[in-house]
C-alpha cells in the first residue's frame, strides 16, 4: 500500500508526459547597433514569419505584440523590426520573436543586448 501511494504522490509531482509539454526550440541571434538603431539579425528562412514579440528590459519598459491578422516577414540577414521600443541607455534587453511557418513548428528566435552608457 505505501509503494502505491508513493507511486501516486511521485506522479503528482513530476506531472504527466505528453505532448503539450514539450519546450518550444530556441534560435539565438546576436543584436547591436546599426545606424543609431538597435538591429536583432533575423536568422529566418522565406517561408518563416513573426507572428509575436516580447521585448524585456531588467529595470524598465517592455513590449509585448501579437500579429494574428498580419504577420511580419524579414528577409535573412536583415534587422528585425523593434517596433518603435525606446531603448535606455546602461540596460540590458532580452528579445523573443515567436516565429510560425506552414512547413514546420513554430519556434522562438532570441537575443540579449545590453545599450551602451552614452
Amino acid at each position: 500500500m505505501k509503494n502505491k501511494m508513493l507511486l501516486g504522490v511521485v506522479f503528482l509531482l513530476t506531472g504527466c508526459p505528453g505532448p503539450g509539454d514539450r519546450m518550444v526550440d530556441r534560435e539565438s541571434t546576436t543584436a547591436f547597433i546599426k545606424d543609431n538603431q538597435v538591429c536583432v539579425v533575423s536568422p529566418l528562412a522565406p517561408h518563416e514569419r513573426i507572428a509575436a514579440i516580447q521585448i524585456n528590459s531588467d529595470n524598465s519598459n517592455s513590449l509585448h505584440k501579437i500579429f494574428d491578422d498580419k504577420p511580419v516577414y524579414v528577409p535573412k540577414g536583415e534587422c528585425l523590426p523593434v517596433f518603435g521600443f525606446k531603448f535606455k541607455s546602461g540596460e540590458r534587453y532580452n528579445f523573443a520573436y515567436d516565429i510560425q511557418s506552414d512547413k514546420s513548428e513554430s519556434h522562438l528566435v532570441t537575443a540579449e543586448f545590453s545599450y551602451p552608457n552614452e
